[in-house]
């Protein structure tokens, strides 16, 4: 199951400090960096504009994608909280998953949302 982590600004956040200097903020870099070596981990990062970051996990249930979370040096103490998706299906390059949606799928939805009078 994969699932995205949005991580944004708590309480201990510190907004005179560089997003890269902020407390805890090593301890996060090998936390996550020991969770990708584990293959667990696909794309981790912060946002280009340093608000936060986002990391997406590739895990068997929600129960191991919470505790990976919840035991971030980065959310135990304060410097991010943090928001839990579960990734549906859709596109992906590194499963080689492409729905090839087209003119057909743009048919079957307009003739759909036609019965729903939406359009």
């Amino acid at each position: 199951m994969r699932f995205l982590v949005l991580l944004t600004p708590s309480v201990n956040w510190r907004d005179d400090v560089h997003f890269h200097n902020q407390p805890f903020m090593p301890e996060h870099a090998v936390y996550v960096q020991k969770h990708y070596n584990k293959g667990a981990v696909v794309l981790a990062g912060p946002f280009e504009d340093l608000t936060g970051g986002a990391i997406v996990v590739d895990v068997e249930n929600e129960d191991e994608v919470m505790n990976f979370v919840e035991n971030d040096p980065t959310v135990i103490n304060g410097v991010f909280t943090y928001e839990v998706k579960r990734w549906g299906e859709g596109m992906s390059k590194f499963e080689n998953k492409n729905p090839n949606f087209g003119q057909d799928y743009l048919d079957f939805k307009h003739k759909r949302q036609r019965e729903l009078g939406i359009i």
